[in-house]
């Protein structure tokens, strides 16, 4: 057998040797960075608020705080960001979602204005109906646990919250919620004390559902910090009671006015009392010190002068003042005491 001919040293070393010579070695430099490329594409730097979840094929194996994570590339390991524990997030839970059965007073459920199965209503305590807006907000403190069930824990925090809803409205009456007899609670400090004690108080009763969760093994990994929730009445309750508030700020303003009226009527008394009372004693003292002056002579007679003389001085102060008063008379008829003429003068009825 004849041995096959080898190419010519010219060929070898020709142009389009070369060229595929660099381009095999043009394609082994861009593999290599391609690699390295492929290595490093799972380090990421983490924002300050964030973590980082760590999975290897599909189990996670670590937490990453904020900084700089090392990680496999995919599809090795898998890195995913998630709101850090001090990133507060927030859940809307509308008055009114239809997602269950509730209880609806009868005038709003024949009025049709809220929906038959509407979850926002509940009864109180004292045989009120409340609606209750809330938002909730919560904080990340499990990031594995609620990675596993990051699709739902929305759902699940609201159920949570609906059912902690419905047994702490059992417990309480409609003036812990919102203002519906302002009478009663007006001017109360501890009225909204208490309505403020009852948002800490079902935050308080969300964590402890959500406690019993993650005793079970089913935790969502998170913790609810506040709860801002609006108490609303039904539509056709609120009619009612907007309609009473009314008519009870209308008797209240006509009561104002009564009471302002009659304390202008009794201070317009007081001073025509005050006035009647001075002019009274005025007179009366003017009566008095005229008294006081007619009688002063005959006074000063009795006291002063000797006895045996007073008789000639008052028969003089006698027939002084007499004079005076005989002189305004039209006509003067006397009588002799001591003789039988008897003199008949006319009076008035007795």
């Amino acid at each position: 057998m004849t041995e096959a001919a080898s190419p010519p040293a010219a060929e070898q070393d020709g142009p389009v040797a070369q060229s595929i010579q660099i381009g095999f070695g043009v394609l082994r430099w861009i593999t290599i960075l391609l690699a390295l490329g492929w290595l490093v594409s799972n380090v990421r730097q983490v924002p300050a608020d964030a973590q980082a979840v760590v999975l290897r094929f599909g189990e996670v194996i670590r937490v990453q705080p904020a900084g700089l994570v090392l990680a496999w590339p995919r599809p090795i390991e898998q890195v995913d960001l998630l709101p850090s524990p001090q990133r507060q997030l927030e859940l809307k839970v509308v008055a009114g979602t239809a997602t269950g059965p509730a209880i609806i007073d009868p005038a709003s459920k024949m009025a049709g204005d809220i929906p038959p199965n509407s979850t926002g209503v509940y009864l109180t305590g004292d045989g009120g109906v409340v609606l209750l807006d809330a938002t909730l907000t919560y904080r990340i403190t499990d990031a594995r646990a609620w990675y596993l069930a990051s699709a739902h824990v929305a759902p699940a925090l609201r159920r949570l919250f609906l059912s902690s809803a419905v047994s702490f409205a059992a417990g309480r009456t409609m003036d812990d919620f919102m203002v519906v007899r302002p009478e009663q609670t007006a001017g109360d400090p501890r009225a909204e004390a208490k309505r403020q004690a009852m948002r800490g108080a079902l935050v308080t009763e969300v964590n402890r559902r959500l406690a019993v969760l993650s005793a079970a093994g089913d935790g969502l990994g998170i913790e609810v910090t506040r709860a801002d929730v609006t108490a609303l009445l039904p539509p056709a309750a609120k009619f009612a009671f907007d309609a009473v508030l009314d008519a009870t700020q209308m008797a209240e303003q006509g009561l104002a006015a009564a009471r302002t009226d009659a304390e202008r009527q009794k201070q317009a008394a007081n001073q025509e009392r005050d006035r009647i009372l001075q002019e009274a004693r005025a007179n009366g003292d003017e009566r008095v010190n005229s008294a006081k002056s007619h009688s002063a002579a005959a006074l000063a007679i009795e006291q002063g002068m000797d006895p045996a003389s007073r008789p000639s001085l008052v028969d003089r102060l006698y027939r002084e003042r007499i004079a005076a008063i005989l002189h305004r008379a039209g006509t003067v008829n006397t009588v002799d005491l001591s003789g039988g003429n008897r003199v008949i003068l006319p009076g008035g009825q007795p």
